[in-house]
């Protein structure tokens, strides 16, 4: 039923209405108060240091209460605004030298000035080459190379090379620079997230073929959640395993580990192609990381799609690009940047995506806390 209006309903409702500015006000002096400065700077670490990466934003890391939101202040300009333990600064990229972080609490009436504040320096012990730049600090291609790479994306191209007669999805200057990887890095698995049709399997088949022989025993190992499309001759093929998983599964994280102990603990060479997507490329990065060793092989593939300004396909959406960012953004150090093989024939679909495992056994921060493939 609906009841009539009643001055004895109102009336108390509007005195609540008049009180709240004056209790939120008490609130905010409260806080202001009892307020002890108890957040802390985790990441970067104050007075340490981290080596610059190309296009790899700056992560800050926070040690603070759960409701509790900062204005995070860059040698004293504004960038972001957090009430998480984690910020990734997309598009800040300090350059060599040294910062100041600062943060300011919005919490608190803006009187109490900054807070907390740290300073870290910026190395630069991994320059692009010089032919890519003139300062060491950015890529700087010839923009027909961007053009043309635009040209044969959006043609439709991409999806027309074959290896004996399959699709592979491949640029072919990647294939080759694929093959010329692999010739140096001489590793005994070569792991695959994404077979599809399975013509990239057959082509790392024979890369590996060729340089292994009947000599030393190694695997192609390819991982992807459906098997009704790949080439038979994929199922055919000497020293390739198929998994039919998610390519974030525990199931393919242990394989991995497996293959490389059975067949001699070599180096291995991983690439992701799967889901394009970035949750799922940062739940694969999240899932690899651990189980590669320094000396290890990481491409990254289709981070050409968005997230900059030469993306084939703007308007897309968070892609592998994204995923790059953040986890190489809290992950620094895990991984060297290889500038010489990502633009060895000038574009590639793995922009950002070549890398060298650099150690072995240090903590991964995950981007991603939940994975839901992880026990599928």
């Amino acid at each position: 039923a609906i009841l009539p209006r009643s001055n004895t309903v109102e009336r108390p409702l509007s005195i609540m209405i008049r009180i709240r500015p004056s209790l939120g006000s008490i609130l905010v002096v409260l806080l202001s108060l009892s307020y002890s400065g108890s957040v802390e700077i985790v990441q970067p670490p104050p007075g340490g240091s981290y080596d610059w990466i190309a296009d790899i934003p700056l992560w800050i890391r926070l040690s603070k209460g759960e409701s509790e939101c900062y204005e995070v202040f860059l040698d004293g300009s504004s960038v972001d605004t957090t009430c998480d333990d984690d910020l990734v600064l997309v598009g800040t990229v300090p350059e060599p030298g040294e910062h100041r972080i600062e943060l300011l609490a919005t919490f608190l009436p803006s009187s109490r000035g900054v807070i907390k504040s740290s300073t870290f320096t910026v190395t630069h012990n991994n320059p692009v080459p010089a032919h890519l730049s003139p300062d060491g600090l950015s890529v700087q291609l010839p923009e027909f190379i961007q053009e043309y790479h635009k040209w044969w994306y959006q043609a439709g191209i991409w999806g027309q090379s074959t290896w004996r007669g399959v699709v592979t999805h491949k640029q072919p200057m990647d294939a080759w620079n694929y093959q010329q990887l692999i010739q140096s890095i001489k590793p005994c698995v070569v792991v695959e997230f994404g077979t599809r049709f399975g013509g990239s399997t057959l082509f790392f088949s024979a890369v590996m073929k060729g340089l292994h022989g009947t000599r030393t025993p190694y695997k192609v190992f390819s991982v992807d959640i459906d098997h009704s499309h790949i080439d038979k001759q994929a199922f055919e093929e000497d020293n390739v395993e198929l998994l039919m998983a998610p390519s974030a599964s525990r199931r393919a994280q242990k394989r991995i580990g497996e293959l490389r102990e059975e067949l001699g603990g070599g180096s291995i060479f991983v690439i992701l192609d799967a889901d394009h997507g970035k949750d799922n490329v940062t739940l694969e990065l999240q899932m690899v990381a651990p189980v590669m060793k320094e000396g290890d092989y990481l491409i990254v593939e289709d981070s050409n799609l968005d997230g900059h300004d030469n993306a084939v396909y703007p308007g897309w959406g968070p892609c592998p690009y994204d995923a790059v960012l953040d986890f190489m953004s809290m992950n620094r150090g895990l991984f060297v940047r290889d500038y010489t093989a990502e633009f060895m024939f000038g574009f590639t679909q793995a922009v950002a995506g070549f890398w060298r495992r650099k150690g072995g056994g240090e903590t991964i921060n995950n981007p991603l806390n939940a994975n839901p493939y992880l026990d599928q």
